[in-house]
């Protein structure tokens, strides 16, 4: 029992030791979490819900050329951009060459 704890313990800490320092080595190089933030704040929105969809397959096509694999993927995604709108039913033309 002691074995397993103290092997659990040891295991905890190497990994913590590791996220630091590769935390370290990621914002000397400018592409840590603190340098990504400012980038992606214009695309949050403290309004935007949850939104737990289907895995149901009726993909839409939107006006930023995104195919979404359904409307509620499709409502999730224009919480995030208000002018997103569906331009037809099915894949857009280039996911289809996918």
């Amino acid at each position: 029992m002691k074995v397993i704890m103290i092997g659990t313990v040891t295991v905890i800490l190497l990994v913590m030791i590791a996220g630091v320092c590769c935390q370290q080595d990621e914002k000397e190089k400018g592409k840590g979490f603190n340098t990504l933030l400012p980038k992606l704040a214009p695309k949050l929105n403290s309004t935007a819900k949850p939104c737990p969809c289907k895995r149901t397959y009726l993909p839409l096509c939107a006006s930023n050329g995104q195919t979404y694999n359904n409307a509620c993927a499709f409502r999730c995604a224009k919480q995030l951009e208000r002018s997103l709108t569906v331009t037809r039913k099915g894949r857009c033309e280039k996911d289809a060459e996918d």
